[in-house]
Order: C-alpha cells, then sequence, then structure tokens
C-alpha cells in the first residue's frame, strides 16, 4: 500500500518535474560496448529532483530501461544485477539547482541479453522517446 501511494505521488510531480528538468538520452555502441548517456538539464526557476540511478550511477542495480530489436519489437532481456530494496526515498534522488547541467553515462553492455550480431535497438526510460542504436554482439 505505502509503495503505491509513493508511485502516486511520485506520478504526480511528473508533470512539474517534466516542464522543469528535460532528460536526453544518448545510446551508442562501440567496439562492442553500450554506453548510454543521460543529460539533464534544469530549465526551471527552482531546484528538481533527478534519479540518482541515471544522473549519477556507473553500473545498473535493476532494469532502468526498456530495449527492443527495432526491426522484430522483441523485447531484449535484462540479465543484470538485481539489487532488493525498499520503496524510493530522498537518497535516490539528486538536487539539480535553476540552470544547472547533469551528464552520466552508464555501460549497459552486459546489463541486457543483445543478440548475436549487428541489431538495430530502441532504447526507452519511463515510457519516454525511444533513443535508436545499432550493436553488434558476439
Amino acid at each position: 500500500m505505502r509503495a503505491a501511494v509513493l508511485a502516486l505521488a511520485f506520478a504526480a510531480c511528473l508533470p512539474a518535474l517534466a516542464a522543469q528538468a528535460m532528460l536526453k538520452l544518448k545510446a551508442t555502441s562501440t567496439k562492442g560496448t553500450v554506453l548510454v548517456t543521460a543529460q539533464y538539464e534544469n530549465r526551471g526557476a527552482a531546484a528538481v529532483q533527478v534519479p540518482r540511478a541515471l544522473a549519477a550511477e556507473k553500473e545498473l542495480t535493476g532494469r532502468l530501461f526498456d530495449i527492443v530489436e527495432a526491426d522484430t519489437g522483441a523485447a531484449i532481456e535484462y540479465q543484470g544485477m538485481m539489487v532488493k530494496r525498499g520503496p524510493l526515498t530522498a537518497a535516490d534522488y539528486l538536487t539539480l539547482k535553476p540552470g544547472a547541467k547533469r551528464s552520466n553515462t552508464i555501460d549497459i553492455t552486459r546489463s541486457y541479453a543483445f543478440l548475436p550480431g549487428v541489431h538495430s535497438y530502441l532504447l526507452s526510460f519511463e515510457g519516454g522517446a525511444p533513443v535508436a542504436f545499432t550493436h553488434e554482439a558476439k
């Protein structure tokens, strides 16, 4: 019940957050490594909270992104670390001051079961617009 209430409270804040903090995702694949770069920019007049998992961490501790194979729409399975945790708290967010920018890059290569060979993928975060990238896995 408490998790549901927190989820609803967080969802209620999303429109205000979206109006102030802009998130731009970029996924690239070079030499067999898939990197996701998240760049936040606070365009509002007040400080905003952004998820630490995306804004500061260097490795995933749970399925953060939805990835599908672009041609078939088949979901790419998350196979990375899964940290059992309780509901999100203030410690799970970073404060982004007005006018501030923050960029972070996460290596997701071993966290998802990318298909062997060369494939095009679509990556999204929390239902946002998908980002396309091509990756060659062994």
